[in-house]
């Protein structure tokens, strides 16, 4: 058992809601109880950073873990790479900077010039660019998704969804800002700011979860109450 558990600021829903996240996600799991801890911790280094980077893995993740892996699975951008670089080198392109085409010393490069290619080069570069759009799921999608996974009512009625969606995705992008900012001073945010924020994030949480919309007014007025 973790050592964390043990704080004060431990109660029911917690609980309920890490056991479900044992059950179902642990590394999840690990990443929420860290993020509980170092929430409730004065002075913990980086607090913010490491608490963001959490919650977007989470908002990331759950998706996957409710409805699961998108069709196709992850794009392999090593081996799909390592086949376009091995027809780079059979046409006798140059690799890094150099142009496939003469030019004089002393001369300007063109502002554009058009380079031929075979076709089969070009295709496995536009099969991969394709693939790779393909596999960029915007946060609404994987929050319809996740949703819509959590109960199968959800599909019927996206007019209805759409706030709440918007609402759990207003509420992760408040962490979402602050993954990247390296050089963010913790004191920036006051400690019952953040504590107020990740409250609200656990509130729709434990409601997704461990509810799984027992009632959509209940996660209404969770999400309205977060939102106001």
């Amino acid at each position: 058992m973790s050592v964390f558990i043990h704080g004060a600021y431990f109660n029911n829903k917690r609980f309920e809601l890490l056991d479900w996240f044992k059950r179902n996600a642990p590394g999840l799991g690990k990443l929420y109880e860290g993020a509980l801890y170092m929430v409730y911790t004065n002075g913990y280094p980086g607090r913010l950073r490491f608490v963001a980077h959490a919650i977007r893995e989470i908002r990331n993740r759950l998706p996957d873990v409710i409805a699961g892996p998108k069709d196709g699975g992850p794009l392999q951008y090593k081996n799909r790479l390592d086949e376009i670089t091995e027809v780079w080198k059979r046409c006798g392109l140059p690799i890094g900077r150099s142009l496939p085409v003469e030019v004089t010393e002393g001369d300007e490069l063109p502002s554009s010039i058009e380079i031929s290619m075979p076709i089969d080069l070009y295709q496995k570069i536009a099969e991969l660019i394709h693939d790779h759009e393909k596999s960029r799921e915007k946060p609404y999608e994987a929050a319809k998704r996740l949703f819509q996974a959590i109960d199968s009512r959800n599909r019927e009625s996206e007019g209805l969804l759409r706030p709440r969606i918007e609402h759990w995705i207003n509420i992760t992008n408040w962490f979402m800002n602050y993954v990247h900012k390296w050089n963010l001073d913790d004191d920036e945010i006051d400690a019952v700011n953040l504590r107020r924020r990740f409250q609200t994030f656990e509130t729709t949480l434990i409601a997704l979860l461990t509810g799984f919309f027992r009632t959509t007014e209940e996660l209404d007025e969770i999400l309205e109450k977060a939102n106001s």
